[in-house]
């Protein structure tokens, strides 16, 4: 999975912002940036600051109900998914998060937010590594990802990853 200061850079630059240097605290590699209008500790303090200095709030939620979500996805991200022990913890979370992704297009329901295009620059390694096999395992988590991948803005210079349209292996095959 990506490195958290690549992310806040990824996140900067598909804002249009400047991100100051990303240093880290702790045995925890906590993420901290120091810039002119003070310092900022955390993952989610650092990216919902970009998103405020772009004016645009919309991605973490109009509504109370919408930015609990999104803090609620980031702080799982920065709990869970950062901090994956092993590859079959790996393979969990993405199972999790394709069941969650079953009957919705984004994560905040069918509107692109902070947390797709947070996770879509945490995931991009590990997609960029997975089989067919495995990205049709998780059918509903790649056509999320390759969603999200569509937007040249967010996708920057990164190669597009390649998915099938067609499914390739039976259930007899899983």
């Amino acid at each position: 999975m990506a490195d958290c200061g690549d992310t806040i850079h990824a996140i900067a630059t598909y804002l249009g912002v400047k991100c100051s240097k990303i240093t880290y605290d702790g045995p925890e590699r906590i993420p901290v940036m120091k810039g002119k209008t003070g310092t900022r500790k955390g993952f989610l303090t650092i990216v919902k600051h970009l998103v405020r200095a772009a004016e645009k709030q919309r991605l973490i939620g109009e509504i109370p109900e919408e930015k609990a979500v999104v803090d609620q996805w980031l702080e799982y991200k920065v709990c869970h998914i950062d901090r994956c022990p092993s590859d079959k913890d790996k393979l969990t979370i993405l199972k999790d998060l394709d069941n969650y992704l079953k009957d919705k297009v984004y994560f905040l329901h069918h509107r692109l937010c902070l947390i797709d295009i947070v996770l879509y620059y945490t995931f991009q390694p590990t997609f960029a590594e997975l089989t067919f096999y495995d990205k049709q395992k998780y059918m509903h988590l790649s056509r999320w990802f390759d969603n999200v991948q569509q937007t040249a803005t967010i996708r920057q210079s990164i190669p597009l990853v390649t998915f099938s349209k067609t499914q390739l292996y039976t259930a007899s095959a899983h």
